[in-house]
């Protein structure tokens, strides 16, 4: 576990002043713009994932990072219970852990049962736990923000990719129950869901003429990038939603006009 003092730079925009963030999967790189845009923001950042965040601890001016398996409800709740010990609040949850790439693309009657399990439970078993952890503080302190990671295959579907389409098509239904279940204790609970973002690890896995098709299919046909899904992350954790929960946000440049 790594640990720094608490932010008190000046001269910083102070929409989340005062609140603990914690973001999952805060190794990787949408979780370590996320964090630096909410410590930037003014917030206390707690990183959780599977992979030492030491490094990206250091790199976003988080506060804290703490190696857990998210799947597994003991090492959750410890950390949790760390970020508590330390803190005394949670305000802000991202559910942003989960396996993407390197997922192998192959027909549905391909996936192994031990691959399909591993899919869905490092996306939907992790938030799950995450958002249990929370739960409890949020409702005593009746207040807080849950922020899921969907994914547009959940609106459109994709070929070759059920057991990511189903794990990510599975959060959006958690997050409509969940604001349902947590708004009566003032919890709002939203979920983002990005098209192909630019980073080195999509664009291996694409290759140039599959992110090319990719970036040629959006009505704006400007790469996404990490930046672009953190700050719709803060937008639905900040005050500018204060009255906005039970939603799935695209952020895909307008590849498909379907909606929730």
């Amino acid at each position: 576990m790594h640990q720094r003092a608490l932010r008190s730079e000046g001269n910083v925009m102070t929409d989340f002043a005062g609140q603990v963030a914690v973001v999952t999967g805060g190794a990787g790189a949408l979780g370590r713009c996320t964090a630096r845009r909410l410590a930037g923001l003014g917030a206390t950042v707690a990183l959780l994932d599977v992979a030492d965040p030491a490094a990206a601890v250091e790199e976003t001016g988080a506060a804290f990072g703490a190696v857990a398996d998210l799947c597994d409800e003991a090492q959750v709740d410890g950390a949790i219970g760390e970020v508590l010990s330390r803190y005394g609040r949670v305000d802000v949850l991202v559910n942003n852990a989960g396996l993407h790439v390197g997922v192998d693309r192959v027909p549905f009657w391909e996936i192994g049962a031990d691959t399909w399990d591993r899919v869905v439970e490092s996306n939907v078993r992790s938030a799950f736990l995450c958002a249990k952890a929370v739960a409890s503080p949020m409702r005593e302190a009746r207040r807080g923000r849950i922020v899921n990671l969907s994914s547009d295959t959940a609106v459109f579907g994709m070929a070759n990719f059920l057991h990511y389409v189903t794990a990510k098509a599975a959060i959006v239904g958690m997050t409509r129950a969940l604001a349902r279940e947590l708004g009566p204790s003032g919890i709002a609970v939203n979920a983002v869901a990005p098209g192909a973002v630019q980073t080195p690890d999509v664009l291996a896995a694409l290759g140039q003429d599959g992110w090319d098709r990719v970036v040629g299919g959006q009505c704006l046909t400007e790469p996404i990038t990490s930046e672009d899904i953190a700050q719709a992350i803060c937008y639905l954790c900040g005050p500018g939603a204060r009255i906005v929960t039970g939603q799935t946000l695209l952020v895909n440049g307008g590849a498909n006009m379907g909606a929730f």
